[in-house]
């Protein structure tokens, strides 16, 4: 995902149709991966968080220009939306909401922000920003809401319970991906992965996924280097396992070349049957690398990322608007079931109204059964949001995607597949 959200510290989002990456939102390549992240947030000095007055006030922190805008602009208008239909129906705690929006391509400091009596933050839509900007939110008690940070470290960020995530965690990810590695009925897997923060992250993550597969037995877990020019002997080692299913788990770049690697390292036999290869979502973007390696082994790979559009609803459009639609009502129904703008109140309630209850999937809908006193069960555009009580998704929708011969990544599973934890 790019702007920056998946990986380790960010993650990717590259998409077919030769959509580039997005930037840092869900963007991951080792370069921007640290071990301990010994990035600082900025010393403000933030006012401490005021007594509600009874206006639910959010601050959109998208990426209004530059790469990221291909996925920020589009979030934005279904923040405008949802802010729209939630005031349709009469507001939140009697008084309209408010919105304001800022952009986080040039806005590095939630600061200013923070200082404007906000109530909840929609976004960072970057997992970097996410990482080293979230203290200052949870230092003003302000909750925070991200549409697609995926970040492994944010898993355990001490966020207080004020951040949360309408997207699957990595750690969801490799869940799926261990999924896809047991349908290919190969049994045996060796991962492989980028000896980075990035890399080392997804594949401790993948490896207690297969734990939970019967079916899947860890035959090894191999680490690779991304300055080592040379991959072949890695390639060999790897296949002398003889494992039937190869995980490579890494960034766009040291990922392909791994790729390719196993390719030149494959059998001359032309009727050897090369193993499955499954694959993180960063490879996506390994569009012309993908596009040189052989048939036979390209046939056998298989990619999972998050799902980014629902084509079952009609808006709002765009990668992650859906998302970012979602943040932005569970926000509103929380306060409402909180009868409070006071933003610990809110999250207290954040993931009571996204599962459990009745279901609905409109603000009026979930508004009438709130002022009735019943529980609520909030099923949103992006699909079931039920929030767990770390802030994060308890399940999570996945595609699984596969390369046809110019490279390009097509979904095969257009239904998506949905991963609990």
């Amino acid at each position: 995902m790019i702007f920056c959200t998946s990986g380790w510290v960010n993650a990717r989002i590259v998409f077919s149709l030769g959509l580039v990456a997005i930037m840092a939102a869900a963007c991951t390549t080792s370069s921007d991966s640290s071990p301990e992240l010994t990035v600082n947030p900025p010393a403000t000095t933030t006012a401490p968080q005021q007594s509600g007055d009874g206006i639910v006030r959010i601050a959109a922190f998208l990426p209004a220009t530059g790469p990221g805008a291909r996925i920020g602009t589009p979030m934005t208008e279904a923040v405008r939306l949802a802010v729209s239909e939630i005031n349709a129906a009469g507001g939140v705690l009697g008084n309209p909401l408010e919105v304001n929006f800022v952009d986080e391509a040039t806005s590095l400091d939630l600061g200013i922000v923070l200082q404007s009596d906000v109530d909840a933050i929609v976004g960072p839509a970057s997992s970097l920003n996410a990482l080293s900007m979230l203290d200052q939110a949870v230092d003003a008690e302000v909750l925070a809401c991200s549409p697609t940070a995926t970040s492994l470290l944010l898993d355990r960020f001490p966020d207080a319970n004020l951040f949360f995530r309408t997207v699957g965690s990595d750690s969801l990810q490799m869940s799926a991906l261990a999924r896809a590695a047991a349908r290919t009925g190969g049994g045996s897997l060796t991962i492989v992965h980028l000896d980075d923060p990035y890399g080392r992250g997804l594949a401790n993550s993948l490896e207690t996924a297969v734990e939970r597969r019967p079916s899947l037995t860890l035959v090894a877990t191999v680490p690779f280097s991304g300055s080592d020019p040379d991959l072949a002997d890695d390639a060999a080692s790897i296949l002398e396992t003889g494992s039937r299913v190869i995980a490579v788990l890494g960034d766009v770049a040291d990922g392909a070349r791994m790729l390719s690697a196993i390719d030149a390292a494959l059998p001359n036999d032309a009727g050897s049957i090369p193993p499955f290869v499954v694959v993180n979502d960063s490879l996506r973007g390994a569009t012309d690398t993908i596009a040189t390696i052989s048939d036979r082994l390209r046939e056998q790979i298989i990619g999972v990322a998050a799902r980014a559009l629902v084509t079952t609803v009609d808006s709002p459009d765009g990668y992650f608007s859906t998302n970012a639609y979602d943040c932005v009502m569970l926000i509103a129904l929380a306060a409402r079931q909180a009868g409070s703008d006071i933003p610990r109140s809110i999250a207290n309630q954040m993931a009571s109204v996204s599962s459990g209850g009745r279901l609905c999937s409109t603000y009026a809908e979930c508004a009438a059964l709130i002022d009735q006193g019943l529980q609520i069960d909030y099923n949103g555009r992006s699909g079931a949001v039920d929030l767990s009580a770390t802030g994060d998704l308890s399940r999570a929708w996945f595609r699984e995607f596969r390369f046809d011969e110019s490279g390009r990544e097509y979904i095969f599973n257009e239904t998506g597949v949905e991963i609990s934890p």
